[in-house]
């Protein structure tokens, strides 16, 4: 799913608050934005690993957490149409159902405050494990994954049009909310070794997070803040996935 929004925000002093702004967004859609002293071949290895994230045809994220299960972006489930497929490695798997998040909805053309949804698929990705959900409340300052598919390319170059093939970069949080956490796109020698960001056409898709050598999701795209999406200095939006666990598990039993 591509955004077609961003977010701007703003603080009051002695007062946390959000004011979200409708801003135009570019036209082209980007997945993966590298730093631009590192090479794209740099984010295709990245990207190998992480083969239970998933392409939401023809364009969005998505992440494996149980063989017939997905978690995206609850703007992205309410586009994704009846008989959908989705790509986990080189099989194409069908949408069985979406279930957006009771606060799933938001304002005309803003994500909502819980940009979250599940996604079952008609039948089980076999050969792919699925990755489990980020339980702790240690996001800030952790360095976390930043993956997805699409268009590409560095603040210098500008994009080139997706080939289907997933990249990766990495990134640290540097705010944590209740239900969101923020991750800034920091220039050289700023930020981390292979800092990124994801853009428009990134939603849905997952910030994974390393903690004794185990993976485990603990963001889900949403949208980007404070500046040109793909650009230094631009912050990316992710909801929390950790504040979101009882929802998650609760709506997989039920069904």
């Amino acid at each position: 799913m591509r955004k077609t929004h961003r977010l701007v925000l703003g603080r009051l002093i002695g007062i946390a608050a959000l004011f979200w702004m409708i801003l135009p967004m570019f036209s082209v859609a980007a997945v993966i934005v590298i730093r631009h002293d590192r090479s794209d071949a740099d984010a295709l290895r990245l990207g190998k690993p992480f083969d239970a994230v998933g392409r939401i045809l023809p364009d969005g994220g998505c992440t494996l957490i149980a063989p017939n299960w997905a978690v995206t972006a609850a703007h992205v489930a309410a586009s994704i149409r009846p008989n959908a497929q989705i790509m986990f490695g080189d099989e194409k798997h069908a949408v069985k159902r979406t279930i957006l998040h009771p606060e799933g909805v938001g304002p005309a053309g803003m994500p909502p405050e819980v940009d979250l949804a599940l996604v079952e698929l008609a039948e089980p990705v076999k050969r792919i494990k699925p990755v489990e959900l980020y339980r702790g409340r240690k996001e800030l300052g952790q360095t976390l994954y930043i993956v997805g598919y699409g268009d590409y390319g560095n603040p210098s170059v500008g994009l080139t049009r997706t080939d289907g093939q997933r990249r990766a970069v990495t990134n640290v949080v540097n705010d944590a909310g209740p239900r969101r956490i923020f991750l800034r796109f920091d220039e050289p020698p700023n930020g981390s070794d292979f800092e990124g960001v994801g853009a428009p056409g990134d939603s849905g898709g997952p910030a994974l997070l390393q903690e004794f050598g185990k993976l485990y999701l603990a963001g889900v795209s949403s949208a980007s803040m404070n500046g040109k999406p793909g650009q230094y200095g631009v912050t990316d939006v992710y909801t929390r996935v950790s504040s979101q666990i009882a929802w998650i598990e609760k709506t997989i039993k039920q069904q």
